[in-house]
């Protein structure tokens, strides 16, 4: 059972793999529990949150980018070209480092993003406060 610091450390390639096989573990696990032949019933607990885990990395980086991109100079920066967004988290600064590169793999953009702030919940207490600003610095190339 790989921790998260492990799996943040992961390509994207190796996450899916991870997931594929172990999606196909826990249906092989049910598939014996139902025979009444499965002898650890833990392991498909175990597999469940290894799925999570890997499933909410995967997630926290798409999230990373489609808030990166959301912010108006980098949206700029990228209109009418065409890249790609990878995402990697710092633990110095507690956030995920943006990177957006061209077909060529010239950098366009950078951001530091914060997924951890808090956001405010319920309709009223959107009205009355502004959301706070997930991307706390990026760089546009150029």
């Amino acid at each position: 059972m790989a921790k998260i610091v492990e799996l943040r450390g992961m390509s994207n390639q190796k996450l899916e793999e991870m997931l594929e096989n172990n999606r196909e573990e826990i249906f092989n696990l049910r598939f014996q529990k139902a025979g009444a032949r499965l002898e650890d019933y833990t392991r498909i607990r175990t597999v469940r949150r290894e799925i999570a885990r890997i499933e909410t990395v995967l997630r926290m980086r798409q999230l990373a980018v489609d808030t990166a991109v959301a912010e108006p100079a980098i949206a700029a920066a990228l209109s009418g070209k065409e890249w790609q967004g990878s995402a990697s988290f710092e633990y110095e600064d507690s956030a995920w480092h943006v990177v957006f590169t061209d077909n060529d793999g010239r950098e366009l953009a950078t951001a530091l993003v914060d997924l951890n702030k808090k956001r405010l919940t319920g309709r009223r207490a959107r009205q009355q406060k502004s959301q706070p600003r997930l991307v706390t610095s990026y760089e546009v190339a150029g």
